[in-house]
C-alpha cells in the first residue's frame, strides 16, 4: 500500500478520497481500497517524512491534501527499481483448494458464482479501458495542469508522461487478459466436473 500511495502522489497531491478512488479504479485487483488501509499507510508515511499535507476548507469541510516529499520520491524510486516478484495471493482460492470437503450438490453453484464474480471484474476493467480511450492523448495544457497538482513536477514532460502511461495501460491490459483466462479456465473446469458427476450417476 505504501508504494501505491507514493506512486499516485508522484502524479498529484491527493485527499484520502481521491487516493481511494484512484486505487479502486486502477489497482483494485492488486490492493485494498479501504479507507482504513489508506489511513494506516498515510500515518506510517507521515512518520517517515515521506509525505506531508496541507489542510483546506471546502464548503465548510476541512480536507487534508497529501503530497510526496523528496524523501518519499527517493524511497519510491528505490522500491520500484527492485526486481519484481510473483506474489499474487488470492485467499479466496483457498476455498477452491478445499472444495473437496463441500457438499457435491453445491459445488456447481459455487463455481458458477465465482465465474460471475470474475465476469463482473472483467466488465469493470473493460469499462476503465473504454474510459481511457483513445490512449496517449496528452498535450501541453494537460502537462501544465499536472505540474500544478503537487506531484513530482520534474517528471511531467510529454516523454515521461507517455512512458508512465505506457506501463499503466499495460497493467490494465494484463488485468483484462488474466480475467479472461480465469473465466475460461473455470468454465472448462466446471464442465469437466459436471461430466464427472453425470458419469458417477450412471
Amino acid at each position: 500500500m505504501d508504494i501505491i500511495i507514493l506512486g499516485f502522489l508522484m502524479i498529484k497531491g491527493s485527499t484520502i478520497y481521491e487516493l481511494r478512488q484512484m486505487i479502486k479504479n486502477s489497482l483494485s485487483t492488486v490492493s485494498s481500497d479501504s479507507t482504513g488501509s489508506i489511513q494506516a499507510a498515510l500515518k506510517k508515511l507521515l512518520n517517515k517524512k515521506m509525505i506531508t499535507f496541507t489542510e483546506q476548507i471546502e464548503g465548510g469541510i476541512n480536507k487534508k491534501v497529501y503530497y510526496i516529499t523528496d524523501v518519499g520520491k527517493e524511497h519510491f524510486q528505490q522500491a520500484i527499481a527492485q526486481p519484481m516478484l510473483y506474489k499474487e495471493k488470492n485467499m479466496e482460492l483457498s476455498k477452491f483448494f478445499f472444495m473437496g470437503f463441500t457438499d457435491k450438490a453445491k459445488r456447481d453453484d459455487m463455481l458458477a458464482d465465482y465465474i460471475h464474480v470474475l465476469e463482473d471484474e472483467l466488465t469493470s476493467l473493460e469499462k476503465i479501458n473504454t474510459s481511457t480511450s483513445p490512449r496517449y492523448q496528452f498535450d501541453d495544457a494537460g502537462l501544465q495542469d499536472l505540474k500544478k497538482r503537487g506531484g513530482a513536477a520534474e517528471y511531467m514532460t510529454l516523454e515521461n508522461v507517455n512512458e508512465i502511461a505506457h506501463f499503466q495501460y499495460a497493467t490494465l491490459d494484463l488485468g483484462i487478459e488474466k480475467a479472461r483466462f480465469e473465466i475460461e479456465w473455470f468454465k472448462k473446469f466446471r464442465e469437466r466436473l459436471n461430466l464427472e458427476v453425470t458419469a458417477d450417476k450412471r
